[in-house]
């Protein structure tokens, strides 16, 4: 007997298998969908960040150009350009990660205010040039899709500088009444500043000098006549200074004549204490401003303390380069600038180095205890050597910023750097003479430090 088939049971029967292949085609494109859409976020994700790297790394470079001085804004574009060069292996409309912006900002915080110059930008903020990524799988997946991604990043970094062993010292810029005498001009260099007391009431004007409150904020006469007379202060300051209040002329005077080895005064003498001549315009009188000619007579002060004519290496030079001379101290110069100690590589270009055949400091026995015309310090030397005449002090704009009083005060991080040209004298005149170095910055002086970092 045959047995009767029932076909259409068994069509279905064979329907069922075929509908796991239906599921399997399904995971399938889910499957290469998914992998299609990772692989292609992943490239997007690697171009963000090589380009977020390339931002975060011009925005470091370039804020530590900012130190508010002439220039910054340029200087800091410059390095943030060229501070990396970054290209990507994954296909774009481009393959080098350019720069499109660079902004500067004055604060970012509570809201962006654009700075209007060099001396207010605190903050340099960087825009990378979009970029197009191509898709190349989703289009295979649905050829409706989007083909391309759009790529873009931003950093924003700023700078706190802060500058270590500078004794609370502020002096107002001549340069504000008239610019061809600002203190930090390096045309400025070799000339003699006095340094005059501000005057007991109002605000306090161009060449006048003032105390600082220390860094932690005491401004006691004594903290701040230990600081003044310390051989390297501990504390370091940052942008912005406090003044303190009161004159305190005797303490200053008692701080910077710590430098001079005066009898019964403060300890660790300079290894040279001897006086050098003020500018003759200075000394006759005649000088129209606070800033003498730089001329104060070389040749007469070598014949009369030393004897003899003047070196030829000491032609033209600046009383802190006779100094160094005297010390048998190695230095390199270029006309009124000096660098000391000269780097184990030579000296800069343009720059001729200085060999003292040694030692020659002005003695006079019989008055060793005046630095007028005897030198040679009696009480044990500082530890800094040569620097102990030297001086960092900041620079305020006195009449913008109309300051008096105890108040805070932005310096935009200018210092100079004065020689100590000779001790202060009692009051009433209470004046500081000092020779103009050089200007600080985070470049040439290891003390002066820049902070930088990302804030956004």
């Amino acid at each position: 007997m045959i047995k009767k088939r029932n076909l259409p049971f068994e069509l279905t029967k064979a329907d069922e298998r075929g509908g796991v292949a239906v599921y399997t085609a399904v995971a399938i494109m889910i499957t290469l969908g998914a992998g299609a859409l990772s692989l292609d976020y992943g490239r997007m994700t690697l171009v963000h960040t090589q380009m977020q790297n390339r931002a975060d790394a011009a925005a470091l470079a370039g804020a530590v150009e900012l130190d508010g001085r002439p220039g910054a804004q340029a200087r800091a574009e410059d390095v943030a350009r060229n501070a990396t060069r970054q290209a990507t292996g994954v296909r774009t409309d481009g393959s080098v990660l350019d720069i499109q912006t660079v902004r500067f900002y004055e604060q970012v915080s509570p809201a962006k205010v654009l700075a209007t110059g060099d001396e207010d930008s605190r903050f340099i903020e960087i825009v990378m040039a979009p970029r197009q990524i191509d898709l190349m799988l989703r289009t295979v997946l649905n050829r409706d899709a989007v083909s391309k991604g759009r790529v873009s990043a931003r950093a924003t970094a700023g700078i706190t500088p802060f500058i270590c062993n500078a004794p609370p010292l502020m002096v107002c810029d001549p340069g504000e009444s008239d610019p061809t005498e600002a203190i930090d001009d390096v045309a400025n260099i070799g000339r003699q500043i006095v340094l005059k007391p501000p005057p007991q009431s109002g605000f306090w004007g161009p060449g006048n000098y003032g105390l600082l409150a220390l860094p932690d904020g005491s401004n006691g006469a004594d903290a701040i006549s230990t600081a003044l007379a310390a051989v390297e202060p501990q504390q370091c300051y940052t942008l912005d200074v406090e003044t303190a209040p009161g004159v305190k002329t005797n303490k200053i005077r008692d701080g910077i004549n710590a430098r001079f080895d005066h009898p019964g005064g403060l300890p660790y003498p300079a290894p040279n204490v001897i006086h050098f001549p003020k500018d003759d315009d200075i000394a006759d009188g005649t000088v129209p401003g606070t800033l003498g000619s730089g001329a104060w007579g070389i040749d007469a002060y070598w014949t009369t303390k030393h004897g003899g004519p003047l070196p030829g290496d000491l032609a033209g030079a600046t009383r802190y380069q006779t100094y160094l001379y005297e010390l048998g101290e190695t230095f390199a110069r270029n006309g009124k600038e000096t660098v000391f100690p000269v780097p184990s590589d030579g000296a800069p270009g343009g720059f001729v180095t200085v060999t003292p055949p040694g030692v020659n400091i002005p003695e006079d026995p019989s008055d060793p205890d005046n630095p007028a015309v005897d030198g040679m310090p009696d009480e044990t030397v500082a530890s800094n050597g040569p620097a102990r005449r030297l001086a960092r002090v900041a620079i305020l704009n006195c009449a913008a910023e109309s300051v008096q009083g105890n108040h805070a005060y932005p310096t935009d991080g200018r210092y100079v750097e004065m020689f100590i040209t000779e001790s202060v004298p009692d009051s009433p005149a209470g004046a500081i003479y000092g020779e103009i170095v050089r200007t600080i910055t985070t470049t040439n002086d290891p003390d002066y430090h820049a902070n930088a970092a990302l804030v956004e």
